[in-house]
């Protein structure tokens, strides 16, 4: 007699079980990212640390006013780069002891005269201390923890049509370099994960009634303020993503109308916090290879991409040379360029397999659309097309030089939403063996990205042992190998996504839902 087949499947995990496991290894997998590398390795952090321990205003032994209100007294460490930033082949060790150093020095390197929107740092302070690096472990948790529990309630109060859209979008554009920002000190971690959640919130208000269509516009509203209290470009997308979802819900009604008042107000609220920061002017204006307008210093040239021309070469020749070049850009949010002070260079397959993974699934995502799904998925690409253009050409300057990638992530997980969104009622499908393909490819990029940021921080690039714990340098005390984190978070990398995989096909039934399923009332 023939076994049926179901019984040959085993046991399957209960939603309840999913909605435990999931979030969990997705924080174990940023908790991993977080002990990779030590304080100051996310890009201007030197410039990051001083506003955070500032924010809260004058707190003895960790910031003092000097008189200048374009100065403070800080660390000493805070205000130089630190040592190893920009030369890979020099490990951590020769920060060891930095931020024990008593005393404190003044510095004009901080958001003292307000170039940021305040409420990213003003969040951080609270956990700021004269134990630098145990304060800093704590804010890169912090960030990774709000990440996982915002995804998690998204994933739970989404309608079902939208969950593939939603998980999918943001994992195909945050490896790597999103991986190593959302959990760091820096302002571009809320600028990601508060776009991401704006959108997403948004649609899913406009898509739902009752109970979930409020507990969805606070998490509209937060994502919000996430972006726009971190950096003032987020603003912009975030407004622009409010844009794309009321385009996209429209209805010529008086329901419409009124449903729309909320993000039309946030929206409002969100610009002007926007202009109140000077970071807008000065990339409306371009940086003009000073790069300190902001805070930020000059990235360096990518290796092997274009030299920043002589400011005075900015007319039609450099015009088109940017737009010719502005995709790397785009790449190098997938592994093309290098992560930290653009110091960790990364094996090419990672950008290779980025790129093929997001075309594919972002290209499928589009098989099915409709007028307005195209307007505001041209939109985004136009937008991620102009605006680093735009700037750079304006300020003199080439791509590989002063416009990062990271400035682009939010607007690459906005574009791969939008074509990843159901059209005329049809859902991105994807067969088994392209699942399992994609889930391999971004669970490889993953550990491999990882593995390389330890070992640039562990040794410099220039050991190549295997073994992470091989002629270790530096790492932090009290903390398990780094041998041991990396597989760790390997594994929970890997099972995590394998679990979002397996569930695909039962996407309705993944995540326990308040209320059933019900179309916009705008609609």
């Amino acid at each position: 007699m023939p076994i049926p087949t179901s019984r040959l499947r085993g046991p399957r995990l209960s939603s309840r079980a999913r909605l435990i496991l999931l979030p969990l290894l997705a924080f174990l997998v940023l908790a991993g990212w977080s002990y990779s590398s030590p304080v100051g390795s996310s890009p201007d952090e030197d410039y990051h640390l001083a506003s955070i321990w500032c924010a809260a205003g004058d707190r003895t032994s960790l910031c003092e006013e000097t008189g200048d209100p374009a100065t403070r007294a800080v660390p000493e460490a805070f205000a130089v780069d630190p040592c190893f930033a920009r030369f890979s082949t020099e490990s951590a060790a020769c920060q060891v002891g930095a931020y024990d150093e008593p005393g404190l020095v003044e510095s004009d390197r901080g958001n003292f005269l307000g170039a940021y929107p305040p409420v990213f740092y003003a969040t951080m302070s609270i956990l700021a201390s004269d134990d630098v690096q145990t304060s800093a472990l704590a804010m890169r948790m912090l960030n990774a923890a709000l990440f996982v529990g915002l995804m998690t309630a998204l994933a739970v109060l989404l309608p079902a049509r939208h969950r593939v859209m939603a998980i999918g979008s943001v994992l195909i554009s945050i490896v790597p370099l999103g991986m190593f920002l959302i959990p760091s000190l820096n302002p571009s971690s809320w600028a990601i994960v508060g776009v991401a959640v704006a959108w997403l919130g948004l649609i899913g208000h406009l898509d739902t009634t009752g109970r979930r269509r409020w507990l969805l516009a606070g998490i509209f509203a937060l994502g919000v303020l996430m972006a726009a209290g971190a950096r003032a470009d987020a603003g912009i997308y975030a407004v622009l993503a409010i844009a794309a979802a009321l385009l996209l819900r429209f209805a010529p009604s008086r329901a419409f109308l009124v449903t729309s008042i909320l993000p039309v107000g946030i929206a409002l609220l969100a610009l002007v916090a926007t202009f109140a920061a000077g970071q807008l002017a000065s990339a409306a204006e371009g940086f003009g290879g000073a790069g300190s307008q902001g805070g930020a210093g000059p990235a360096p040239t990518v290796p092997g991409g274009p030299a920043a021309p002589p400011a005075a070469s900015n007319g039609l020749g450099l015009a088109i040379t940017n737009l010719l070049n502005v995709p790397s850009l785009w790449a190098g949010v997938l592994g093309f360029w290098s992560l930290g002070w653009f110091d960790t260079p990364l094996p090419a397959v990672i950008a290779f397999g980025g790129v093929a993974v997001f075309v594919a699934v972002a290209f499928t995502g589009l098989a099915h659309v409709d007028w307005r799904k195209a307007l505001v998925f041209a939109g985004a690409a136009v937008a991620l097309w102009f605006i680093p253009t735009w700037t750079l050409t304006r300020g003199g300057d080439q791509v590989g030089s002063e416009v990062q990638p990271r400035y682009l992530l939010p607007l690459i997980v906005l574009l791969a939403g939008f074509a990843l969104l159901e059209s005329r009622g049809r859902t991105l499908r994807l067969s088994r063996a392209q699942r399992w393909l994609v889930g391999l490819t971004l669970a490889g990029s993953q550990s491999l990205s990882l593995y390389v940021n330890l070992r640039r921080y562990l040794t410099g690039d220039d050991v190549k042992s295997v073994n992470l714990d091989s002629g270790l340098e530096w790492w932090w005390p009290g903390v398990p190998s780094p041998m041991l984190l990396w597989l760790l978070a390997s594994i929970a990398g890997a099972a995590l996504i394998a679990l979002l995989i397996s569930s695909w096909h039962r996407a309705p039934s993944v995540m326990p839902v308040l209320a059933p399923d019900a179309p916009s009332p705008v609609r």
